[in-house]
C-alpha cells in the first residue's frame, strides 16, 4: 500500500512528465478551407490541401487562447507564404490574398478570421502562421498544392 507522501511524490512526478509531453503552444488553431463550390474541408495543422490554379478560396482560421489576457491581437499574427509575409493583392505571390481578413470574436478567448485568396501559380506553397508571445506563442503550417 502506498502512503500519502509516496502518492504525493508520484503525482508530482507524473505532473512533470505529462506537462513536458504536452505542446507549449499558447493557442489552438483550426483551419477550414472553403472551395469555390462552397464545400468546407478541415485542414489539419501540418497537413496539405489541393487547390486548382486560377480558383478562389477562403481559408477560415479559428484559434482559442489557452490562457487569459492574451496581449497579442489577431492582427499581430504573422502569415508567411513560401517564407514571405502574405500581403494584400501582391501578384508576385503564388497565393494572392484578395481581401484583408475580417476578425470576429465568437467567445471570450476565441477568434475567427477568413482569408480570401486566389491560387495563382502551380506548385507546393507553405503557409506559416506565427504568433509570438511570452506564453509559448504558436507556429503552424499548411502546405497548399496548386495544380492546373
Amino acid at each position: 500500500m502506498i502512503g500519502t507522501m509516496e502518492r504525493r511524490r508520484l503525482g508530482i512526478i507524473l505532473g512533470f512528465i505529462l506537462g513536458a509531453a504536452l505542446p507549449a503552444a499558447a493557442c489552438n488553431y483550426t483551419y477550414t478551407l472553403i472551395d469555390p463550390a462552397g464545400r468546407h474541408t478541415v485542414v489539419t495543422e501540418g497537413g496539405s490541401a489541393s487547390l486548382v490554379r486560377g480558383e478562389s478560396y477562403v481559408l477560415r482560421m479559428e484559434y482559442h487562447e489557452n490562457h487569459r489576457n492574451c496581449s497579442v491581437s489577431p492582427e499581430e499574427t504573422l502569415y508567411l507564404v513560401d517564407g514571405a509575409r502574405w500581403r494584400l493583392e501582391r501578384e508576385t505571390q503564388p497565393l494572392v490574398l484578395t481581401a484583408m481578413p475580417r476578425w470576429e470574436q465568437p467567445a471570450s478567448r476565441t477568434h475567427r478570421g477568413e482569408f480570401a485568396f486566389t491560387a495563382a501559380r502551380e506548385g507546393a506553397w507553405l503557409l506559416e502562421v506565427v504568433r509570438i508571445c511570452d506564453r509559448g506563442g504558436y507556429h503552424g503550417e499548411i502546405l497548399f498544392e496548386v495544380q492546373s
